[in-house]
């Protein structure tokens, strides 16, 4: 019946499917359950599956109800129902999807560990280039302080990191055997799911047969991150988004990332970063849906769990597309300098470096703020800029806020509002200040050097086990 068939998604878990199996298989030989020659014959048939779906040369047809459905019956046509029949002894489907969707999710999260990895690589890269390239930040989309182009990407580094360490922590908790378990309550055969761990490369058992195969949360927590690092991505998109219009100017997009309008000639639509946007929508919609699929189930196997993988699916493409689209969006972006630091010139980001200074002067900080407000609200009323602050004016408003006077001549007065001078003037550790981003920078670069590392042994721990099993496979077939 097409309404309870998954064979649309199933060619997702095609691959681990057959391993699974095939594991699953040998660990019943070595365990006495089924011959050597009938094990020849199954895993003779699974291999041939495996090129023939390679070369797309067989599918799941949409008449299948799952695809361990479809796998046994080649198997069973190929050879007899009485080898085929074997493939599935003390297994039920429902912990062998559970296996092959932890396999897949494994797989999945490393890709997207790699993902963010090329992603902090091009924003090293372009960090390095703009140490020194001053910008206004912002805090409720108005100018706030000076910063620098290089501090800002660094922010969205540490939040990439952050992500990756949130991937590996959930890899832990996904790449955890429940082959063994059976339906839910386990199997008169006498198992060896130690070995099928082996084979599989998964790090240990999720020992309770229940918790097995009726669990989901790490399909959950593994959206969830999806979902967190998506935000990031759509964030800085945004950014980009705003900071490419003709108001701001500050950076400009390779043409292959942006089109034109079919009306108005002169538009670059930066449309790539509009669709993170929203595409970052769907994984959070992916995520109500399966926190939604998973909240009302009894404990145990239901049928509603076949609709987790749809969205797990889908949430995992768009994240690794996402990745690969801003990574190629950020190695070749334009960043204009000179418009960058005229903003930061004519701004009045610089008024908190001159609260601080009348601070040393001797006012507290709340009489320096309100003589400093009072200064800007002249220049403004003059349609003046902050650097054009008279030491004249800045008395006015010290007579009139606190009755004292507290004089810094024009030389000082220069040089405190300078942009420069006020970056090389903050002292706190993560702050602008172009040193202490230089020390930032070489300080994450050791971290995400720790984080392939960690990446690289993980996909080395799956690779052996690949080539151990297909060793295995390969030896009993021989």
């Amino acid at each position: 019946m097409k309404y309870m068939s998954s064979a649309i998604i199933d060619d997702w878990i095609l691959e681990e499917d057959i391993d699974n199996t095939e594991a699953h298989d040998i660990m019943l030989h070595e365990q006495g359950i089924i011959q050597l020659d009938d094990l020849e014959k199954i895993l003779e048939k699974l291999e041939e599956f495996r090129v023939k779906f390679r070369k797309k040369e067989i599918s799941i047809p949409s008449d299948a109800e799952d695809v361990h459905e479809f796998l046994e019956h080649y198997v069973t046509i190929g050879t007899s129902i009485e080898v085929g029949g074997k493939i599935h002894t003390g297994r039920s489907r429902n912990d062998q999807v559970a296996t092959d969707i932890r396999m897949k999710v494994r797989s999945e999260l490393n890709k997207v560990s790699q993902g963010i990895q090329d992603l902090i690589e091009s924003l090293f890269s372009l960090a390095k280039e703009h140490i020194d390239t001053i910008m206004v930040v912002y805090t409720h989309t108005q100018h706030a302080q000076i910063g620098t182009f290089a501090h800002y990407l660094n922010a969205h580094i540490d939040h990439l990191l952050r992500d990756l360490d949130r991937i590996e922590d959930c890899h832990k908790r996904v790449n955890l055997n429940p082959l063994g378990s059976c339906a839910i309550s386990g199997s008169s055969f006498k198992l060896d799911r130690t070995r099928t761990t082996e084979l599989l490369g998964f790090e240990g058992l999720v020992e309770n047969s229940i918790d097995a195969v009726s669990s989901r949360d790490f399909a959950l927590e593994a959206v969830s991150i999806l979902a967190t690092l998506m935000s990031n991505l759509s964030r800085i998109s945004d950014d980009i988004i705003l900071w490419s219009t003709s108001e701001f100017g500050y950076v400009e997009i390779a043409d292959e990332y942006a089109s034109t309008s079919s009306a108005m000639p002169q538009k670059k639509n930066p449309c790539t970063l509009e669709l993170i946007r929203a595409k970052t929508s769907i994984v959070y919609g992916n995520l109500v849906e399966l926190l939604t699929i998973m909240k009302g189930l009894p404990t145990g196997y239901n049928r509603d769990l076949q609709e987790t993988k749809p969205p797990l699916r889908m949430s995992f493409q768009i994240t690794k597309d996402t990745l690969e689209l801003l990574t190629r969006i950020f190695s070749s972006i334009r960043i204009n300098k000179d418009r960058i630091r005229k903003n930061a010139n004519d701004s009045y980001a610089t008024a908190i470096d001159l609260a601080e200074e009348l601070v040393r002067q001797g006012l507290s900080f709340r009489e320096a703020h309100k003589v400093v407000g009072e200064s800007v609200k002249a220049l403004v009323d003059d349609y003046k800029k902050l650097i054009e602050l008279s030491p004249e004016i800045l008395e006015k408003s010290m007579e009139k806020i606190v009755k004292r006077k507290v004089t810094l001549n024009f030389e000082k007065l220069r040089n405190v509002l300078n942009p420069e001078n006020a970056l090389s003037k903050r002292l706190t550790r993560g702050s602008a200040n172009p040193q202490e981003v230089k020390r930032m920078i070489k300080v994450r670069e050791r971290d995400l050097a720790s984080s392939k590392l960690k990446l690289g042994k993980r996909i080395e721990k799956i690779d052996k086990s690949k080539k151990l099993l297909s060793k295995t496979v390969n030896k009993i077939l021989s």
